[in-house]
């Protein structure tokens, strides 16, 4: 029998000793709640400058040495029982408390909390794509830069499968919250990681026929399975602009004199995708995440005070941020332009393919649809902000190859 505290797997996530895996208590958790959400103006910010800011002074992922994508940088961790220091720890906090309301007494808070980081990635085309009417060519213009990727990856506690090899433990839910209007969109598929008996990973072949699309737009929030493969795969899905888009100020407070002197400072990260992750873990603390450190909270420019405080220096201090979501389950948007992607029909259109590290193996990812179908894919997506996408058969296909080297590690949480 299990004793308190023993790390108990149940479909990749972690669950208490006292559920049983594979039970109809452990199948009626209701976290996730669904595959995918999405949920428009999820944040507004009285002081939105030097949150950005913030963003990015706690980024710290590196570029790999073979490909633009970034990888192996390092999370934070927010526990459950932990007060805030910070802006940046405080909206952890509330995206965690968000996604688990009404759940006190189905998880352990002391083994649960908020992993957390910032990405603030260069979007090179940002001002060379645009929305027409106008289907791309298949290769675009020669001279373009191609803007950061995210690679595809599981999110999983990478430090724990190093020590059980085979074991991929996962968060309950993955969520991105996005900063800017601009940079590639985030492609989830409907796909889960090998089970620890699959010692080959062949359960990673073949189809995968869902999956999701999000675009940038400032102030989103997603929320996904923990378990699904993601990532941002610009050479398939690039980047477009929406003309008449949503600005930053328009789902942002009425500007104070305080904003209007930050707005000089924005310059710097005009044209960057930022992104601020949270994944959920519960009855599970990550191995390699800590908490932010005490040198850098200091030096970070957003005002903020416990609302639990008696004392406020300022009667004047203004919230730096206001979560706008009451309910998850309930206020989620309603997607309803669907794409359905088919087989090209000729094979010197098809996209193509792209060699990625998944669980430790080789896999091919091959798109066998036409690269400008993806391309009006995320068009569409840039305009209606999320969208479910059906693949027919054949259309995205995982095969998996050779085991990788030690030096080839797979993507991690660290992207997204």
């Amino acid at each position: 029998m299990a004793e308190t505290g023993d790390l108990i797997l149940d479909e990749g996530f972690p669950i208490l000793s006292n559920f049983k895996p594979g039970s109809s208590e452990a199948v009626r958790f209701p976290v996730p709640r669904s595959s995918f959400a999405s949920y428009a103006n999820a944040i507004t910010f009285a002081q939105r400058s030097s949150f950005l800011d913030d963003c990015a002074l706690v980024f710290n992922a590196r570029a790999t040495d073979d490909s633009e994508e970034y990888s192996s940088g390092s999370t934070f961790f927010l526990p459950c029982l932990m007060k805030p220091r910070c802006a940046l720890e405080a909206l952890a906090q509330r995206i965690f408390k968000a996604h688990t309301a009404g759940l006190e007494g189905k998880f352990d808070p002391k083994n649960s909390g908020a992993e957390w980081w910032t990405l603030v990635l260069d979007n090179k085309s940002a001002d060379k794509k645009t929305f027409s009417n106008e289907v791309l060519g298949d290769d675009g213009s020669e001279d373009e830069e191609d803007d950061d990727e995210v690679g595809m990856h599981f999110d999983a506690d990478y430090a724990l499968e190093e020590q059980a090899s085979g074991v991929f433990l996962h968060p309950r839910i993955a969520t991105i919250t996005y900063l800017s209007d601009v940079g590639v969109p985030t492609l989830i598929l409907n796909k889960r990681s090998p089970p620890p008996q699959d010692i080959g990973k062949s359960s990673l072949n073949g189809n995968i026929r869902k999956g999701w699309l999000s675009h940038p737009s400032f102030g989103k929030h997603v929320s996904f399975d923990g378990r699904l493969l993601h990532g941002a795969p610009g050479g398939f899905f690039p980047s477009f602009n929406q003309e008449e888009s949503n600005s930053a100020e328009e789902v942002s407070e009425p500007q104070t004199k305080k904003q209007k002197v930050e707005k000089k400072e924005e310059v710097a990260l005009a044209g960057k995708r930022i992104t601020f992750l949270v994944n959920i873990w519960l009855n599970h603390v990550t191995m390699d995440a800590v908490i932010l450190d005490d040198d850098i909270v200091p030096k970070l420019k957003t005002t903020w005070e416990d609302p639990d405080s008696n004392a406020k220096s300022d009667e004047s201090h203004v919230d730096a941020f206001q979560w706008n979501i009451k309910d998850v389950e309930s206020e989620e948007d309603k997607l309803t332009n669907a794409v359905s992607l088919k087989l090209s029909s000729g094979q010197e259109d098809v996209a193509g393919s792209e060699d990625i590290v998944l669980c430790n193996r080789h896999v091919d990812m091959a798109f066998n649809s036409s690269l400008s179908d993806l391309h009006n894919a995320s068009r569409l997506a840039a305009k209606e902000s999320s969208i479910p996408i059906e693949l027919e058969e054949g259309v995205l296909t995982l095969t998996v190859g050779r085991e990788a080297s030690d030096d080839e590690d797979d993507g991690g949480s660290e992207e997204d």
